[in-house]
């Protein structure tokens, strides 16, 4: 039995494990150190859905492909981090294993953190690192999206991934945190993409994306160790209610040096958020 073939052996509602780790302070300072001054998620870095599927097969890497993140509250420094993961489809596409899981984490006291799905396929060409980097550039955010209208659009941020050698310092083995994946294929960086663009809707509009925005994104490129990205967006809607509940809806691209696209992404968020009312 191939390694892809182990995989179709799950099933939509199948539960797909348990993991529990730490969000401490040194965690925080890391994923920060990375995505920029304004992330709150650390556990953003250990990829849940990935984390467990990984413990069910082996072999063939699993390519991220899209992803949506339900912010409910960042973690609370110093508590563990409890989550449950499921199956929603399991089939086919383009000839290649296709599995969409769920996860949802609380922390020990059970306070909501973060709901997320992922969708990935089997295997995937390798990627090559682009090369080490001295200098980590962070999040450059404009911070101007919670003045916006729809219509608006503009350059969100920068950043530059860290080299190899850098990665090998994020990893977290010892926080019992899947950290960075460093396999050859370099599709373990996903959620640097992620940890980012949820960093520059934190920057925007802080506590009301931080408890309860949402991020979809779908990867359409590799994305590897020094690795230079800039991200653009623009307001697709803009609503006000008759109490002066703003809601909108923001469109991104993420792109290389080169201009060739990595990722889109689309953000909703509502302010204010109505789980801080």
């Amino acid at each position: 039995m191939t390694d892809a073939d182990s995989w179709r052996d799950l099933r939509a509602g199948d539960q797909i494990g348990n993991l529990e780790y730490l969000v401490d302070e040194a965690a925080l300072i890391q994923y920060r150190r990375v995505v920029g001054a304004n992330g709150c998620f650390p556990n953003l870095m250990a990829e849940d859905c990935r984390a467990m599927l990984g413990k069910r097969g082996a072999g063939e890497p699993l390519v991220t492909v899209w992803q949506r993140f339900d912010f409910l509250r960042p973690p609370i420094i110093g508590r563990r981090v409890q989550v449950g993961g499921w199956m929603r489809e399991v089939g086919e596409k383009c000839g290649r294993a296709w599995l969409k899981a769920a996860a949802f984490a609380v922390d020990e006291i059970g306070t909501e953190i973060l709901r997320s799905e992922a969708a990935f396929i089997i295997g995937g060409e390798a990627a090559r690192p682009e090369g080490n980097v001295d200098k980590l550039e962070v999040n450059t955010g404009m911070g101007s999206l919670a003045r916006s209208r729809a219509g608006d659009s503009g350059h969100l941020g920068e950043l530059r991934l860290p080299g190899e050698e850098q990665c090998q310092d994020f990893h977290l083995p010892a926080k019992e945190m899947t950290g960075f994946d460093l396999r050859p294929d370099g599709h373990g960086l996903t959620w640097i993409t992620v940890g980012w663009l949820e960093g520059l809707m934190g920057a925007d509009f802080g506590d009301d994306f931080r408890w309860g925005g949402r991020l979809s994104i779908a990867h359409h490129a590799t994305v590897i160790c020094g690795m230079r990205l800039r991200c653009d967006g623009v307001v697709l809607d803009h609503d006000i209610d008759v109490s002066g509940v703003e809601s909108r809806r923001v469109a991104m691209s993420v792109r290389d040096a080169a201009g060739r696209r990595v990722a889109t992404a689309e953000a909703a968020v509502t302010s204010p958020s109505p789980r801080l009312v």
